[in-house]
């Protein structure tokens, strides 16, 4: 999804870019209670100090596997994804079609599956992962889901038609982005298709739409609103807005920080290494009291940083893959996705085991990601 974002209302769900942040609360209000399983959301924001966990262990503590004992790994990954696609819990179901997308020659009945899953947040997921993953055999049913009842269905199958080299009608996405009765998080959803749709006379549409405040919603989604179009003008090819996210990493109060995390996966997707330093500083910053970031934030400049080809930054999420949070453990494991390290596969395969099934989940696409890259395959 990106992978993100708040992931997931995340971030910590980092999976599938705004994917998470705009679509948890259609698969079924998982997010909000992750969050609060999590000890996060207004919480979050004050700095925590990172403790190793009772029984952790770190990446060193085990033998590097070899490419024989790393492929069995991906084995059993594929295999987790294919067994929680039928999990009760929608979100779960959301991340196994997005995972299925990267290997669709193995998992595609699970991804055509979720198309026509009854949650309107797995459909949209699988509608974008089989767009990203260029899926040629699911757009027959990806056109007759721009009919969806739900927007967030709609325009996932727009931008996923997009992908396939198809001409979907994209103007439906003008009228979500700067509609007065559309949700928020939809309104962010269109900004994103918008950018990933490579449109460049959307640039006006989406600077205009950045600026008008809807009475209705709450400053903190006007920020993340806002932040979505500056990403969306970014990939366009309009850079004025860069200083503005890279302003968002520093929140000055609590209910700031969610933008600080978005404004950091943002950073790492339009792969701006002119903030490298600071989010290197930021992710080793301690406060007075010696408190370093929340793990939330740390985890994403990780992963951010991992897109831009700094693989350093894995021992942070060594510091956490054992963490008693079920969200952390998540993106500890989305962070080991992108450093793509050998040595990393054993914590992968034991988060593989985990109770969470979103852990399992999220881990499972990590190793196929990290897969992927360690034998020279980067995928989308």
């Amino acid at each position: 999804m990106t992978e993100r974002r708040v992931k997931s209302a995340t971030n910590g769900w980092v999976i599938a870019g705004v994917a998470s942040l705009v679509l948890s609360p259609m698969l079924g209000g998982c997010a909000k209670n992750a969050a609060q399983k999590s000890g996060t959301s207004d919480a979050v924001a004050t700095p925590a100090t990172a403790k190793p966990q009772p029984g952790a262990k770190t990446a060193a503590a085990t033998p590097i596997p070899d490419a024989v004992r790393l492929a069995e790994i991906r084995e059993k990954a594929l295999t987790v994804i294919e067994q929680l696609s039928n999990d009760a819990d929608g979100q779960v179901r959301g991340y196994a079609a997005d995972a299925a997308g990267m290997t669709a020659k193995r998992l595609a009945p699970v991804l055509m599956k979720a198309l026509d899953d009854p949650a309107p947040g797995v459909r949209a997921l699988a509608a974008m992962s089989a767009g990203r993953n260029k899926v040629t055999s699911a757009a027959p049913r990806l056109q007759s889901l721009t009919s969806d009842d739900s927007g967030f269905v709609r325009a996932a199958a727009i931008y996923a038609l997009k992908k396939l080299g198809q001409n979907p009608d994209p103007t439906p996405l003008a009228g979500w982005l700067t509609g007065p009765n559309t949700p928020a998080n939809l309104r962010s959803h269109a900004a994103w298709v918008l950018g990933e749709m490579g449109e460049r006379s959307a640039v006006s549409m989406l600077k205009d739409a950045a600026r008008v405040r809807v009475s209705k919603d709450r400053a903190s989604d006007v920020a993340l609103f806002q932040l979505q179009c500056a990403e969306a003008r970014i990939k366009l090819g309009d850079n004025e807005p860069v200083e503005g996210v890279r302003a968002a990493l520093f929140p000055a109060r609590p209910e700031d920080f969610e933008s600080a995390v978005l404004a950091v996966q943002i950073i790492g997707e339009v792969k701006d290494r002119g903030s490298i330093d600071q989010l290197i500083y930021l992710s080793n910053y301690r406060d007075p009291q010696g408190n370093l970031m929340p793990p939330e934030f740390r985890l994403a400049c990780s992963t951010a940083l991992a897109k831009m080809g700094l693989d350093q930054g894995s021992f942070i999420a060594d510091e956490y893959a054992a963490n008693t949070s079920d969200t952390i453990r998540q993106q500890a494991a989305s962070v080991y996705a992108y450093t793509a390290k050998a040595q990393h596969f054993p914590a992968l395969e034991t988060m593989l085991k985990d109770p969470s099934p979103m852990v399992r989940v999220v881990a499972a696409a990590a190793v196929i990601r990290a897969h992927a890259r360690i034998n020279g395959e980067r995928l989308p």
